[in-house]
């Protein structure tokens, strides 16, 4: 029997599931294809990113042309419906055309996937007409749903579908692997609840192989997916079927003699189970029992009761906690790649937030119903954010925090399958079996890297090839790492990362120049116009300082360089100069720069000689070292401001550039009541001008000159002297607590303009 612990069982590669009156039948746990095309294919390697995916879902078109022949060969008259229920094949044929091509567009395109499998629900209530399910081949329904499985491996909706449809058709073979394949990578309740109604479909509760079926079945669900928040109505179900059934057949075999004694404690023992665990269905479960144990012995009861209390009571307080962090997490969404679908990162945070909760272990569990918990939340997770490789890593890192390797390993290995393209996963993972001793393990995962190396992309081939090398040189030494450089050197499209990987291996882990400097000079025969590799050498022999060998390798590169690299050789091979050479061959290689990036640019060198700070641009250039400047950032923020070409010197940027100078827009003039030029501002407004603060005090935007004489015109145009009689204010003073002059109108005390007006020239004096 499964133990109550223990709800999974590995013989021999296989896992044990309770699905037949016969026993136990062997269910193959492994993602293998059902015989007859009837299962969820295996998830294929995902697309590069930015790639655009063309997939061809066979089972769609074959629905397209059934529908199509259907209606071809129709010669019948259809009966009179409601105009509500019909359907015409036409329109059928055409919105599954329409959602063909969708698909092809963009196979994560959910909407599209939603709709045909809506379609593909079987209809409901009778008198309606057969939507598609009802008129298309099961063999063509398979193939959708092994489409739409291949595209999403974790929805359980899809799992569901094709596993009713198998056991609609009786094909209980299929139906076993269906289960096998899916039921411990989706802890799903949707998903379970269709285990458990095919165990009870195919038992007869009323015979002891059959009933002791039925619990086992309840058992090994409730054993995975019991702590979740949703589990409730589960609970009850499972504690329904014991006490409605018969003690004698349930428990005859294990307790012949006290049937009823072991059905009361099998009862008790699920109760107290549910009750401590925070759901939804929490308190009605705990007034349950309590009419439960009140039922069996009152005076007892009182007891049990109140030694569970404390526990209940607890579960009851992290329940209204766990419930705040379920908020908003669509548990139901389809998996697809990050930035595919709207809200993706904020149920990513949501979901996040939630395991740290289950992590800190609020319910204080021993480490084994604690494990539950976290793994169960994980799983959960994983069946929404299935592309997020950082969701992986974390969930095979705290096994191994945990001291489970064993089922670290497992997650890695899901992992590396859910996405092949991510080989930061798959280096990790071998990291992590190299760690524990394994590095037999360890070459695998780098080996199965290869054999589909050439799927990825370019920059990501080189990187496997490299990270292979630099694990083998650390395992095995400098043969293991040589014979792979040579393997990579005849590898299709191997870029030339692999030789400056490998001559450094050479140089910091044997100190071998010679030979280090042979493979650089092999690569140089491929890739003298890489001018990354051509900088990786050249950084290498001045680091050795074999200064001639790194001067000539320039003048080899600037022999057939061109464009940006040029440039780029160029401004390297003048601060090589700069640190090496002597005065004479800078300022002559200074010469050769200009004439080479004149011509590069296409610039006439007369206009070159118009740009200002050409001069001091270079020496810029020449007297910075480290980045530190050779002058103040004043001094630099000045010249960027007179446009000392940044590109073509390579000056450091600062964070903030500053104010370039602008051309002074003549003010318009201020003018007396007679007409005449004022050569003064009025009093009030110099006191003004006085009062504010010092342009080097502001932070943020400066006015234009423009902006700040209309502001100026505005107030120096304004009558402060009527503004105070109007106001009752006396001309040597007063405040705002005079009373104002009699025969002032009424609107004007409302006038907030005014007021404000008058509020400013106060505070002006």
């Amino acid at each position: 029997p499964i133990s109550s612990e223990g709800d999974r069982r590995r013989r021999g590669g296989q896992l044990e599931l309770w699905t037949g009156a016969q026993g136990r039948r062997a269910i193959m746990a492994s993602a293998t294809p059902m015989s007859g095309g009837g299962s969820a294919p295996e998830v294929k390697n995902e697309p590069k990113d930015g790639a655009q995916v063309k997939v061809e879902p066979s089972g769609i078109q074959k629905l397209i042309q059934e529908k199509a022949a259907a209606q071809a060969q129709t010669s019948y008259k259809q009966p009179a419906r409601r105009r509500g229920n019909v359907v015409r094949p036409s329109q059928l044929t055409g919105t599954l055309d329409a959602l063909k091509s969708r698909i092809e567009v963009d196979r994560y395109d959910v909407e599209a996937w939603e709709t045909l499998l809506g379609q593909l629900k079987p209809p409901s209530g009778a008198g309606r007409q057969a939507d598609i399910r009802g008129r298309a081949s099961s063999d063509t329904l398979r193939q959708v749903y092994g489409d739409f499985l291949e595209v999403f491996p974790t929805s359980s909706a899809g799992w569901r579908g094709i596993l009713e449809l198998e056991s609609s058709e009786g094909e209980q073979q299929r139906v076993n692997e269906g289960f096998g394949q899916s039921l411990l990578r989706i802890k799903s309740l949707d998903l379970w609840r269709v285990y458990i109604k095919h165990v009870r479909a195919t038992n007869r509760s009323d015979t002891p192989d059959g009933s002791n079926a039925i619990k086992q079945a309840y058992e090994f669900t409730l054993d995975h997916l019991g702590t979740d928040i949703n589990s409730g109505p589960l609970w009850m179900e499972y504690l329904f079927f014991l006490q409605n059934s018969n003690a004698g057949v349930l428990f005859g075999e294990s307790a012949a003699g006290n049937e009823e004694s072991a059905k009361l404690v099998a009862i008790r023992r699920a109760f107290q189970r549910a009750v401590t665990i925070p759901t939804h269905s929490l308190e009605a479960l705990w007034r349950e029992y309590d009419k439960f144990e009140n039922g069996v012995n009152r005076q007892l009861a009182k007891q049990i009761i109140n030694d569970l209390q404390g526990q209940y009571s607890t579960s009851r307080t992290i329940y209204r906690e766990l419930k705040k962090k379920w908020e908003g997490i669509k548990g139901g969404a389809l998996a697809t790649p990050p930035g595919k679908s709207h809200g993706q990162y904020k149920q990513q945070k949501l979901w996040t937030s939630l395991i740290a909760f289950e992590r800190s272990n609020p319910l204080k569990l021993e480490k084994e119903s604690l494990g539950v918990r976290v793994e169960l939340v994980y799983n959960q997770c994983l069946l929404c954010l299935y592309h997020f490789p950082e969701i992986w890593y974390e969930y095979a890192t705290w096994h191994a925090s945990t001291g489970d390797k064993e089922r670290a390993s497992e997650v890695f290995k899901r992992a590396i399958e859910a996405l092949p393209s991510c080989t930061i996963l798959s280096f990790a993972a071998a990291d992590f079996e190299a760690a524990q001793d394994k590095i037999e393990e360890a070459k695998k995962i780098y080996e199965d890297l290869l054999v589909r190396v050439a799927d990825l992309e370019p920059q990501t081939q080189g990187q496997v090839w490299i990270q292979y090398m630099r694990f083998l040189r650390r395992t095995e030494g400098a043969s293991s790492s040589r014979k792979l450089f040579l393997r990579a050197r005849k590898s299709e499209g191997h870029s030339h990362h692999i030789y400056s990987t490998s001559a450094l291996l050479e140089w910091q882990n044997g100190k071998d120049m010679k030979v280090a400097k042979n493979i650089f000079e092999l690569g140089l025969k491929s890739f003298l116009k890489e001018t990354e590799y051509v900088l990786d050498y050249a950084g290498f022999l001045v680091s050795q300082g074999d200064i001639s060998n790194a001067r000539i390798l320039y003048e080899r590169a600037l022999t057939v360089a061109q464009g940006e690299g040029a440039r780029t050789i160029w401004n390297e091979f003048l601060k090589f100069e700069y640190q090496c050479g002597d005065l004479q061959s800078t300022l002559a290689l200074e010469k050769r720069r200009k004439e080479a990036l004149e011509e590069l640019d296409d610039v006439d060198p007369d206009e070159l000689l118009k740009r200002p700070g050409y001069s001091i641009g270079l020496l810029l250039l020449r007297y910075s070292v480290n980045g530190m400047l050779p002058c103040s950032e004043k001094t630099l923020g000045h010249l960027q401001a007179v446009k000392v070409d940044e590109a073509f010197y390579g000056l450091p940027k600062l964070a903030s550039e500053p104010e370039s100078p602008r051309t002074e827009q003549p003010r318009e003039v201020i003018k007396t009541e007679g007409g005449q030029p004022s050569n003064t501002l009025p009093s009030a407004l110099s006191n003004l001008l006085d009062k504010l603060p010092p342009r080097n005090r502001l932070n943020g935007p400066l006015p234009s000159a423009a902006e700040v004489d209309s502001v100026l015109q505005v107030i120096s145009s304004l009558d402060f002297k009527l503004l105070r009689e109007e106001e009752g204010i006396p001309s040597g003073g007063g405040g705002a607590s005079k009373r104002k002059r009699e025969g002032v109108r009424e609107d004007r005390v409302r006038d907030v303009y005014r007021m404000r007006q008058m509020e400013r020239a106060r505070r002006g004096r």
